[in-house]
């Protein structure tokens, strides 16, 4: 067992700290792709019933104008964050007349790079930004890639919780500095352990063949349209999906707040040479927002982000420079196709004490040869984790079993899960914690082997399992209505958001060339 946590566990297991735990903040932003009846991607545009995807809080756009984006609001309620996702799933159905949501995370069946339709989002300076910043994407990774989907998990704990922790550190920084550095020390634990989320939670086996351009040996032929990862648990989080190569040359920093300050300011101020070379305009016309390695800070595709609320108009950076880290975002989630909403609260359960099991133990800085030690257990994971007697490396770089690895940090965590139960007097933490064990005993049982079971037990392609879930879970939204009330009120947060996007491009006041110049110097 790891000392220092079972020390801390103790301090925190009482009422007074239970009640500041209590204020753990949580919302999700999970992407969906919209699809048409024959299960190709919709190339109609952002269904204007839905809002202003520039302004709305809750629908927005991701890369594509098909890809939609839901955000819920951040809250202390264990099950407000899925009542609002699933609000805004029937919402959405009732606008989408014979499109559908995709069920998985890998997309559908793909036209051309060039007839996947990049997010619009109006005429003012900010909305020309933010799709220019999509075209920038698609320049430099190919429109494909942007197509596929995810569950992002925001964690955050209360203001009370770090006054606290900060009083019993007995810190003589700041709290702002001395918070930021506790959420560090949280990712840099989150990311030595991050193998786990895709073991218990991958659900992207398998692809269409549409997706690829070139041959790819990493996968195995299924049929004529399917190609598989036969262990693989996650191929959306392999070098098949979100990456960015070029950002091994300015590695981000998550050993201290300065040191991440400085390395992504450097990612986003440093040229890099292949994206110069494609050119910041072609024809006078914008392509991309910059040459540096990110435009911004959102090219960072990082498994676990620190991150910080802007105005909607300022860097996030320079937020973060001025308030400190405000919450951590989970990027590790794979759409699980066989739930409605995408995500299960069992999964937010296991996230919330694997968290704070980052955030109690012992943190030390990360090294170049971790880093590498990180990024080969990611890839033995996402490739091949459900392979039989896999290994990955231990913290002193030797081999371990994977399985024997995965339950020991499942105990580890569920000693925490006890801490949570008794802060929100459940029993549910420790009961995702059980099945999480029970899954990991038994790989059957995670989504991923669950997808290629299904698929070989009725004889079907990757397309025909992920559209009859889709087909599934759309009939389970339409058949499901809001209440008048709850319709009443996104009718009129989509009806705002026209409003406020309308606001925006009549007080375009300043040359995009000049409000660009600025926005890229902070």
């Amino acid at each position: 067992m790891n000392s220092v946590l079972i020390d801390r566990l103790q301090v925190l297991d009482s009422p007074q700290w239970h009640q500041v735990l209590r204020g753990i903040k949580r919302g999700f932003e999970k992407e969906a792709l919209r699809v048409d009846k024959e299960g190709m991607l919709a190339k109609t545009l952002h269904p204007s019933a839905l809002g202003s995807s520039l302004t709305h809080p809750m629908i927005t756009t991701d890369y594509s104008e098909a890809l939609l984006e839901f955000i819920t609001p951040p809250t202390t309620d264990l099950a407000e964050p899925f009542q609002i996702l699933s609000d805004l799933h029937r919402y959405t159905y009732q606008h989408l007349n014979d499109e559908i949501l995709w069920a998985s995370s890998m997309p559908c069946r793909l036209p051309t790079e060039k007839e996947i339709p990049i997010a619009e989002y109006g005429t003012s300076n900010l909305g020309r930004l933010r799709h220019i910043y999509r075209q920038g994407l698609g320049l430099r990774y190919g429109r494909i890639m942007q197509t596929i989907a995810g569950i992002h998990y925001n964690f955050s704990l209360s203001e009370a919780f770090w006054k606290k922790y900060h009083q019993l550190y007995a810190s003589t920084d700041s709290l702002q500095a001395f918070t930021s550095a506790q959420y560090l020390g949280l990712v840099r634990n989150s990311l030595r352990y991050s193998w786990l989320l895709p073991l218990l939670f991958g659900a992207s086996p398998a692809v269409c063949d549409s997706f690829f351009k070139t041959e790819t040996p990493m996968l195995k032929k299924w049929d004529s349209s399917t190609l598989i990862g036969r262990y693989a648990t996650s191929l959306r989080l392999s070098d098949l999906g979100y990456h960015n190569t070029a950002q091994s040359l300015v590695p981000i920093s998550y050993n201290t707040f300065e040191e991440f300050l400085q390395t992504m300011h450097q990612a986003v101020h440093t040229p890099f040479l292949a994206y110069s070379r494609l050119g910041v305009q072609q024809g006078g016309q914008y392509q991309q927002l910059s040459d540096s390695i990110f435009q911004v800070e959102d090219e960072h595709y990082a498994l676990v982000r620190p991150k910080r609320v802007s105005g909607r108009e300022e860097r996030m950076l320079a937020a973060m420079l001025r308030d400190g880290i405000e919450y951590i975002e989970i990027r590790a989630l794979d759409i699980n196709p066989f739930i409605p909403i995408g995500i299960e609260p069992n999964t937010v359960y296991l996230l919330d004490a694997y968290l704070i099991a980052c955030l109690l133990m012992e943190s030390p800085p990360l090294t170049d040869v971790e880093n590498r030690r990180i990024a080969f257990n990611h890839k033995q994971v996402v490739t091949l984790g459900r392979r039989p007697q896999l290994t990955i490396m231990d913290g002193n770089g030797d081999p371990k079993d994977l399985q024997e690895s995965a339950v020991h940090l499942i105990e580890l965590i569920g000693t925490v899960a006890e801490l949570l139960d008794k802060t929100y007097q459940v029993k549910a933490f420790s009961e995702a914690c059980r099945m999480a064990k029970q899954k990991l005993l038994a790989p059957e049982q995670v989504p991923s082997a669950r997808i290629l079971q299904e698929m070989g037990e009725h004889g079907i392609s990757y397309f025909e399992f992920a559209w009859r879930w889709s087909v599934k879970h759309g009939n389970y939204f339409k058949n499901d209505k809001l209440s008048p009330a709850v319709l009443v009120y996104y009718t009129q947060l989509a009806e705002k958001s026209k409003k406020d996007q309308r606001a925006l491009e009549s007080e375009n006041t300043v040359p995009f060339n000049e409000y660009l110049s600025r926005y890229l110097a902070t």
